[in-house]
């Protein structure tokens, strides 16, 4: 037809790429309230894609809205520049809308390229493994891990999360998190790897960044309200949520976060087992249980597996972020209700001594319990190492059969150790 010119597709061609996709968490959340400041932010996000992809010799090809996605020649290139990505968001000043956190997908294979566009599984795998992952995760596709050749970048470790199920994706993916020690536990230099604790952080300040909560509830209503009221604190960070019991022992794996708030009663698997198995593998990560209704058994089960607080849903919202925070500093928070409960049982024990005498140290260091003080400020008063003070609280508890902090400091009393 004249004057008309037909468009001519480029000739397809078969290329093996690696994928980098990209895409902000709460977006829609973030325009909701900020309006305009959003649209500002999620365009420098776009900027800081772009210049991170091309650093590293990769391209961003396309946005669509809050999504970038990026593609490089090689693994290597793109799992370094996802992790460079991620710290170049935590590290920006996002202004009004106080912080951004990005969910970033890598994977590799072959796709059919024409021209600037690509089609193929690579690229429905990558979509699909975003819905897998939560704001501040960076999840790598096991065929990028093989094609890595046991490159990781400085100061990352992998945590291998299993075969995964993916939406309308027929095979499982092997799925891995790539995690910067650094950032899995900010302000505790490099970090815990898969065998170390990471027990060097006991407070939070402007330096080290926010405290890194987990929310593990089956109601999604309970999630969204804990969430939205902690999100408004500057000192906090909701790194991610789940479901049930089992899903909350794989989000800590992969996460790392400095507090737990576990609900018990969830199905699937319940939060005192839950409860036991995080503290088993990660000794580091502090949980405050959270329930409907007090029974002795379920308090003292909660603490004797490893529960830093423990609190109930009717709890008003600035008290959980003050049994978060006194959770993150080492000491217990305990509803009032709880802590009554517990008194009256302290006080129908017997005052036996126990089968082990504690040693002057640890007399001490009980002395500062019974006070609330928390073990940085054990090792403070006591010109000791703020390790050396959790060790000698974890001895006095073993000696005297006590399951918490405020079961010891409640025995001290009792004792007339103060």
């Amino acid at each position: 037809m004249t004057g008309i010119l037909a468009r001519v597709d480029p000739e397809p061609e078969i290329r093996h790429l690696t994928f980098l996709f990209a895409d902000v968490e709460g977006s829609t959340r973030l325009m909701e309230r900020h309006g305009a400041d959003a649209g500002d932010a999620i365009a420098r996000y776009h900027d800081i894609v772009a210049t991170t992809a091309a650093r590293h010799g990769g391209k961003l090809f396309e946005r669509i809205g809050d999504g970038a996605y990026a593609c490089f020649h090689d693994a290597r290139s793109a799992v370094t520049a996802a992790d460079e990505l991620q710290a170049a968001i935590a590290e920006h000043d996002w202004g009004a809308i106080g912080r951004m956190r990005v969910r970033i997908t890598v994977v590799s294979g072959e796709v059919e390229a024409r021209g600037d566009r690509y089609y193929g599984r690579p690229l429905y795998r990558a979509a699909r493994l975003q819905g897998f992952a939560s704001g501040g995760e960076t999840f790598l596709a096991g065929s990028t891990v093989d094609e890595l050749g046991g490159f990781l970048p400085d100061g990352t470790v992998l945590r291998d999360l299993g075969a995964q199920r993916l939406r309308d994706v027929p095979e499982p993916e092997r799925v891995f998190a790539l995690v910067h020690t650094s950032r899995a536990r900010p302000g505790d230099g490099a970090g815990p790897t898969e065998s170390e604790n990471g027990q060097g952080m006991s407070s939070v300040n402007d330096e080290e960044g926010p405290i890194r909560v987990l929310l593990v509830d089956d109601h999604a209503v309970v999630r969204r309200g804990l969430r939205g009221f902690l999100e408004l604190l500057k000192d906090f960070d909701v790194v991610g949520e789940a479901e049930n019991g089992r899903d909350g022992v794989a989000a800590a794996d992969r996460l790392v976060p400095d507090v737990i708030l576990m609900d018990l009663l969830m199905p699937e698997m319940g939060g005192l087992e839950a409860i036991g198995l995080i503290k088993q593998a990660h000794p580091e990560i502090e949980i405050v249980a959270v329930t409907s209704f007090i029974e002795e058994e379920k308090v003292t089960s909660a603490l004797e597996a490893g529960a830093s607080g423990y609190l109930l849903k009717d709890a008003e919202a600035e008290e959980v972020a003050q049994a978060i925070r006194a959770a993150f500093n080492g000491e217990v928070h305990l509803d009032p209700a709880v802590s009554r409960l517990l008194a009256q049982r302290m006080r129908q024990r017997k005052e036996a001594e126990p089968v082990e005498p504690l040693t002057g140290r640890e007399k001490e260091v009980l002395s500062q319990l019974a006070k609330g003080a928390s073990n940085k400020e054990i090792a403070y008063e006591l010109g000791i190492t703020e390790r050396t003070a959790r060790t000698h609280v974890s001895n006095i508890l073993g000696k005297l059969g006590l399951a918490s902090r405020t079961q010891a400091a409640l025995y001290a009393v009792e004792h007339k150790l103060v």
